[in-house]
């Protein structure tokens, strides 16, 4: 799932599916096209068999925009967040490359109190930050990013680099709206 290595590859199109349908659409997408695509999978969406809805409150405390593994951690910090009065909106991404920010997504993230964060399970400097700044210059609103640490990661507990879990966007969230 280290899509950021793919995106500087020009021409090539990169998608995260995490659901059956996304799986479908972008196989279909595929086999209609003849460019690259780099199919950024986590085994965690094997086991999948639900579709990932967007949340999108009128006027939001923040919103969030994760990629794959992370999309599941946004939906449990959501309901961990919610259940203490914050509003949160969670805007799915399937798409890494190209990035289009839609209409509705910039204007859920103008409508935040807070801003927004991407969230991914690759390295901060990549597709991450790239997709923030483009969110940002398309809103009025700071978008800020959470991804792997910086740092190199192991197979064993003590050294592992894992994306953001539920409760570290939960934190992240409280920090960021001063709860």
């Amino acid at each position: 799932s280290h899509h950021s290595i793919y995106q500087r590859m020009p021409g090539a199109k990169i998608l995260s599916p995490m659901t059956p349908k996304e799986w479908l659409y972008t196989y279909e997408q595929f086999m209609n096209d003849d460019d690259v695509y780099y199919i950024s999978e986590h085994r965690k969406s094997y086991d999948n068999t639900e579709e990932l809805e967007d949340t999108i409150h009128d006027r939001a405390d923040i919103t969030l925009f994760p990629f794959s593994i992370t999309r599941f951690a946004a939906e449990e910090a959501k309901t961990m967040l919610e259940k203490e009065g914050l509003k949160v909106n969670v805007i799915h991404q399937l798409w890494i490359k190209p990035f289009v920010c839609k209409e509705e997504w910039t204007k859920a993230l103008n409508n935040s109190a807070f801003g927004g964060i991407v969230l991914d399970d690759d390295y901060e400097e990549g597709a991450a930050s790239s997709i923030a700044h483009n969110i940002m210059m398309n809103s009025n609103k700071k978008v800020r990013t959470l991804c792997l640490r910086h740092r190199t990661a192991g197979f064993h507990p003590s050294v592992d680099n894992l994306p953001p879990s539920a409760e570290e966007i939960y934190r992240k969230v409280k920090e960021i709206c001063n709860v």
